[in-house]
């Protein structure tokens, strides 16, 4: 038995002062002879050991009152399973689910009385490693139990949904950084239903980590507390989305924006006040009623008036378990005009014979029918989305280098049939990646010119070249050179399988159904091979009746396999390729995901300055570097997109350069805006099934626990032992009633009649 007040038993001397009390009493008692004495021998000598028995019992629980408090207040421990604070250090691994859902019905509260009653139970002598959901990246940091709880008050329980099972992992890691042999691990958490793989892929992780925890000497105890058991039913309304109704935003044209929001309650929401925020003023009120389990949406138009980053917020005025998802922001780009460079490969001076010339007319429309629309004075003139500028392969280099700091930069540069980027590759190489990193978009089209060698040497083209596919009947009548009739033309080659909205790219085309494909073949087409050890992050777009991929794209670039003209197939033709090529161009362009990203994940900053003065939502301020330092040679590296990744807080980001850029920049002056922001998934407040739960937990050889009391007390038994001073406390108060009793009934003399009942009876019997 071991004791955590060891100078309490001291105390345990006290039991001197009834037996003093006993023995001085015991001494004042003095024999008187009186001529009556002889009467009350008999009674005496039969009562004298009775009463001696009373008083050493008497005696015996008045010492042991003193005893026992003493020893109750020494807190005693029975079968300790670790040493005394001090004697063995442990570290106190603890991971925290800080994720939104966490804000919900007192969630916060019952973690943080957990971690605090963890953390009073540690000595000096242990050590903490702090892990958060949302900072699983995050360097390992050792600290004192008192720093480690100093650290808990600062932590805002606002980041994206928690993966356990890469939580578990993490944990793992810490464990070989710990700097005591024993160790902990403790991982608290809503366990809500995002947060394991969908189906069964997270027990094969969780398995593995079972492993990883039976190869560690001695082996870490895990438990698991779940702080949503005692959750009542929980109202929430959530903005589920905000995005635009349009593919890209532009400047002085208007573009509606739609806002959704889910009512996850069982009871209708009328009138609830939605407001508008756009570039952080109230624009405009709403009013929105939801029905129970329902969904409402809210529209607004705006028209952009100046071009840069902008931002736009809906926020509903309701009380509910989680405050922070009644707001959803959005950031996008407006600008004046997209600009489009089109690399002709194959250039020629009569209509429609080069190689970009159908695709520039499908881009600008309206610029060819400028003439008939000045002969027709009574309506007004329509302009172009799209402006484009043709170069021949040799000088679109040039112009670029010119160009690509300063506001003429194109949005969208388009290679079409072109041999190789120039004859000093490397350089082009070169410029072209310092492009991309300033969040330009390259298309990439295929040609007879094309040679696929040097082009398959760029890191950045999705797919590799490989060699050309022609259609069988077209490769008949071009061996035979028959004549074949026009009819008959129109239905040589492969088809091209109708996308029907699989890809959002295409989903403004999906209303005029498949019919607008089946017009469409293609003689001929390239082979693209796709890198299959990262096959998810290239998307096929476009893909022919048999499977093959015609159109690819990687983040920012986008490759066909067939050309930009007539020569292999009738793509430019059919009347789909104007809205198909627009769509592509607006939604390469318009795409907002550089500025709105997941709280947690990184935000991408062209390279236009060497440093940025970031400004978080909360305020805070720090600096950025991007990567164009001078390098060792004394020439200028390329400017590459700076990387900020504490993007943990939900809100807007604000990036200021803070060198001077060229004179000729607009944006000089303007802060580039990022939004980051938590899916809305994560206000879904439902919990995974009580059988996942326990499965993960079993799979562990873990403990569950429902309450922060549990836990704690759980732990310290599993450290310190079992303490019994509340049983020892009970045994005081029993003692001490038994102490009353057995003074005020046991030690009573027999009561007269008691007395004279043998004397009575013995009378009768002489008679």
């Amino acid at each position: 038995m071991n004791f955590l007040n060891l100078g309490l038993l001291a105390g345990a001397l006290a039991f001197v002062v009834p037996l003093a009390i006993h023995l001085l009493f015991r001494s004042r008692y003095r024999s008187m002879d009186w001529g009556a004495m002889f009467l009350l021998q008999d009674v005496v000598a039969k009562n004298r050991r009775r009463m001696q028995w009373h008083q050493w019992i008497l005696l015996a629980l008045r010492c042991a009152i003193p005893i026992l408090l003493a020893l109750a207040m020494a807190r005693p421990l029975l079968s300790s399973a670790r040493a005394l604070p001090g004697s063995e250090p442990l570290t106190l691994i603890l991971c925290l689910d800080d994720s939104r859902s966490m804000q919900a019905s007192g969630r916060l509260d019952r973690v943080l009385q957990a971690t605090n009653g963890l953390l009073e139970n540690l000595s000096r002598g242990d050590e903490v490693i702090v892990i958060r959901t949302s900072r699983l990246a995050a360097s390992f940091q050792r600290s004192a139990p008192r720093d480690a709880m100093s650290e808990l008050t600062e932590i805002q329980f606002a980041g994206p949904p928690a993966d356990y099972t890469n939580a578990l992992t993490v944990c793992l890691d810490a464990c070989k950084e710990a700097s005591h042999p024993n160790r902990r691990i403790v991982i608290c958490g809503d366990f809500q239903s995002n947060g394991l793989a969908p189906g069964n892929r997270w027990i094969d992780a969780v398995e593995d980590a079972q492993v990883r925890l039976d190869r560690m000497t001695p082996t870490p105890r895990v438990d698991l507390l779940n702080v949503s058991q005692t959750d009542d039913v929980l109202d929430n309304v959530v903005v589920e989305s905000l995005l635009p109704n349009a593919p890209a935003v532009l400047k002085d044209r208007a573009v509606s924006f739609t806002a959704k929001i889910r009512n996850d309650s069982d009871r209708p929401i009328s009138r609830l006040t939605g407001r508008w925020i756009y570039n952080g003023q109230s624009v405009q009120t709403t009013n929105v009623d939801i029905e129970p389990r329902g969904m409402s949406v809210a529209s607004i138009t705006l028209t952009p008036e100046t071009s840069g980053d902008h931002t736009l917020a809906f926020a509903i005025e309701h009380t509910d378990a989680i405050v922070s998802d009644n707001r959803r922001r959005l950031g996008f780009h407006a600008s004046p005009q997209i600009r489009v460079w089109l690399v002709d490969g194959n250039p020629s001076d009569e209509p429609l014979q080069s190689e970009t010339d159908f695709l520039r007319l499908a881009l600008s429309p309206f610029a060819f029918a400028s003439v008939n629309q000045n002969s027709q004075s009574n309506e007004t003139p329509r302009s172009d989305l799209v402006s484009s500028r043709v170069f021949t392969g040799s000088r679109w280099g040039t112009e670029l280098s010119r160009a690509i700091d300063t506001t003429d930069r194109p949005d969208v540069i388009v290679f079409a049939n072109v041999k190789q980027l120039s004859s000093r590759r490397d350089a082009a190489n070169e410029l072209l990646d310092r492009y991309l990193s300033m969040d330009g978009k390259i298309v990439f089209f295929d040609g007879d010119q094309v040679d696929p060698n040097p082009w398959n040497e760029l890191s950045w083209l999705p797919g590799k070249l490989d060699r050309l596919i022609t259609a069988t009947d077209v490769q008949a009548v071009i061996e035979n050179k028959a004549a074949v009739s026009a009819e008959s033309q129109e239905n040589l080659g492969f088809t091209i399988q109708p996308p029907r909205g699989r890809q959002n790219v295409w989903g403004t085309l999906q209303d005029a159904g498949d019919g607008i494909w089946e017009e469409v073949r293609v003689g001929r087409y390239r082979r693209l091979l796709i890198d299959d050890s990262n096959p998810a992050s290239t998307t096929v777009l476009l893909r022919t009746s048999d499977q093959a991929a015609l159109a690819i794209r990687r983040s920012n670039v986008i490759q066909f396999a067939i050309g930009c003209d007539s020569e292999w197939s009738t793509l430019p033709l059919r009347a789909v390729y104007l809205p198909m090529m627009q769509q592509l161009i607006l939604d390469l362009v318009g795409s907002q995901e550089s500025m709105n990203v997941v709280a947690g994940q990184p935000m991408l900053v062209p390279g236009v300055a060497s440093s940025w003065t970031v400004i978080t939502p909360d305020g805070s301020t720090s600096t950025l570097q991007t990567n164009s330092a001078s390098d060792s040679d004394g020439t200028t590296g390329d400017p590459r997109s700076g990387v900020f990744s504490e993007t943990q807080n939900a809100g807007i980001y604000r990036f200021r350069p803070d060198n001077e850029l060229p004179p000729d920049d607009s944006t000089s002056s303007q802060t580039l805006l990022r939004v980051a922001e938590i899916p809305s998934e994560e206000s879904d407040l439902r919990s995974l099934e009580s059988s996942q739960i326990e499965t993960f937990a079993n799979r562990l050889n873990a403990r569950l626990f429902d309450s922060p009391e549990s836990l704690v007390e759980a732990t310290a038994t599993d450290r310190f032992g079992q303490e019994i001073w509340r049983p020892m406390m009970f045994l005081v108060l029993l003692v001490l009633i038994t102490e009353l009793l057995w003074q005020q009934f046991a030690g009573r003399p027999k009561s007269a009649a008691t007395a004279w009942k043998a004397p009575f009876a013995s009378a009768g019997s002489r008679q």
